[in-house]
């Protein structure tokens, strides 16, 4: 069929393409097209099949190693992403009620969030009451609230349900001097003793999280968050080597959690580096090779949304699915369009969850094995990032560590900067944002301000560093428009 529909076409050269791009630019360079990302790469305009000259994992196929094509042989085909949701809803009633019906309507995994009250196992019990835990698995991620998360659980299902859990319940305390700047004294041990417990209780469980989150809200670009999800789980690695845990041990329980960014390629691009880095750092630590693959859950980042006009809202969301689908993630997270303004509805979730289900049920890219593979662009851009990021991991490793890095202000400067710059671009529209530097709707400006972030009272000063603030890049075009409507 398809050599018949395209008999009538004569194939076009590498060079007509070029010819035709300088007739369209009436004298223009083509160099003129080439654009540097945030992240300092030259992207160019016209991809060609010499760009995979040199690049190795190209070659690999889906299920092998590096694992860039997919952990599994037969992609999504075998098993599709699962589909999450972070319902803000803090009362463990109401969470369920919003949860089952969630489930009924095609939610496929169940995320524990930061803001649900769970204090006791009767909270636990009201939160998961008549949900089949062994059908749908668990994702907990959490700075320091894992552990107690997981002993609430272990005190209200029985023993064959504890052991049936699968997903993870990640404990993640590096996350929490990024985000606080403060971070438990005795975090190694506490994250040791959590991952003992789980392995123990519920093997197919995972306990270790590695999340990029507050790098990535505070403004920082695909090669630093790749650089310090590496930096991160070979400090976990060496952390829990110390107390005993082999490496193959912890990297099966460990769990890759990143926010999407803005740029469809760029992200495509950030997942597939991911797996080929972290197969990389196993290899070369000796792990075993069923223990190289990484598994990712990926989040709606929240510095690109917009208050004044929620609804445009959703063209970042549909964007930011895409790509962590096509870069091959095993989960999907998806913030509703109207989280910016505060509490979400049943309405907005739904229509995040049902973002997803179009993908997989209409786009059918479950039914595809990398539908990315082989892309001139994206297979370059995928080795481009791997490595920027890997010298940038060398650069935290020679400093001491993240922790020290962290401790420094180095990380912190270097991402300060990167936002300084996305701030800049979108401020003189070298960046757009859709309904906030462009194409704006005067009619939608409502916008309230964000509160303020706060400190875990948990925490102690013992391994300070400066916090990373969380930026949202329309909020000083939100600030200007909404004093404008109120004729200040």
């Amino acid at each position: 069929m398809s050599a018949a529909l395209f008999a009538d076409f004569a194939p076009s050269t590498y060079e007509e393409w070029i010819e035709s791009v300088r007739a369209s630019l009436r004298g223009g360079a083509i160099e003129s097209l080439a654009k540097r990302s945030c992240e300092g790469i030259e992207i160019d305009p016209l991809p060609h099949a010499d760009d995979l000259a040199g690049i190795i994992h190209h070659h690999s196929l889906p299920g092998q190693f590096p694992f860039v094509r997919g952990t599994r042989a037969a992609g999504y085909r075998a098993r599709p992403w699962l589909i999450a949701a972070e319902l803000d809803i803090s009362d463990p009633r109401e969470f369920n009620a919003a949860l089952r019906d969630e489930l009924a309507n095609g939610l496929t995994a169940i995320t524990i969030p930061d803001q649900l009250s769970l204090n006791t196992a009767a909270d636990i019990r009201l939160a998961l009451a008549d949900i089949d835990l062994a059908r749908h698995p668990l994702i907990i991620q959490s700075d320091a609230r894992a552990p107690e998360v997981f002993h609430l659980l272990g005190a209200a299902l029985s023993d064959d349900a504890l052991s049936q859990l699968r997903g993870c319940c990640a404990y993640d305390p590096l996350r929490q001097l990024a985000t606080s700047g403060a971070m438990l004294t005795d975090a190694s041990d506490q994250l040791t003793a959590h991952a003992q417990t789980v392995a123990e209780r519920s093997p197919q469980l995972g306990s270790i999280g590695i999340s990029t989150a507050a790098y990535h809200d505070a403004g920082a670009h695909a090669v630093q968050e790749l650089a310090l999800a590496i930096a991160t789980g070979v400090a976990y690695l060496r952390a829990l080597n110390q107390h005993g845990l082999a490496v193959d041990i912890v990297a099966r329980k460990m769990h890759l959690f990143f926010n999407i960014g803005e740029n469809l390629f760029i992200e495509i691009a950030k997942f597939r580096a991911a797996k080929l880095l972290w197969a990389n750092v196993l290899r070369r630590l000796g792990a075993e090779k069923e223990t190289r693959n990484l598994k990712i859950h990926a989040r709606g980042g929240r510095r690109n949304k917009s208050r004044l006009d929620a609804h445009v809202n959703l063209l970042r969301l549909t964007t930011e699915a895409l790509s962590a689908a096509i870069g091959g993630v095993d989960s999907i997270s998806l913030m509703p369009f109207d989280e910016p303004l505060g509490a979400s509805t049943a309405s907005s979730r739904r229509l995040s969850r049902n973002l997803q289900l179009i993908l997989q049920e209409e786009l059918r890219l479950v039914e595809l094995i990398d539908p990315a593979g082989g892309a001139w662009h994206v297979e370059k851009l995928t080795d481009q990032l791997a490595r920027a990021a890997w010298s940038r991991f060398q650069q935290i490793e020679t400093a001491g560590g993240l922790v020290e890095s962290l401790q420094s202000g180095v990380i912190q400067a270097d991402i300060k900067r990167t936002a300084a710059q996305r701030q800049q671009d979108i401020a003189s529209g070298e960046s757009v944002l859709i309904g906030v530097n462009r194409f704006v709707d005067q009619a939608t400006m409502t916008a309230t301000q964000p509160s303020p972030e706060t400190v875990d009272a948990n925490c102690v000063a013992g391994a300070g560093a400066q916090p990373l603030p969380p930026i949202r890049l329309a909020e000083p075009f939100e600030t200007q428009l909404a004093n404008a409507g109120n004729g200040l």
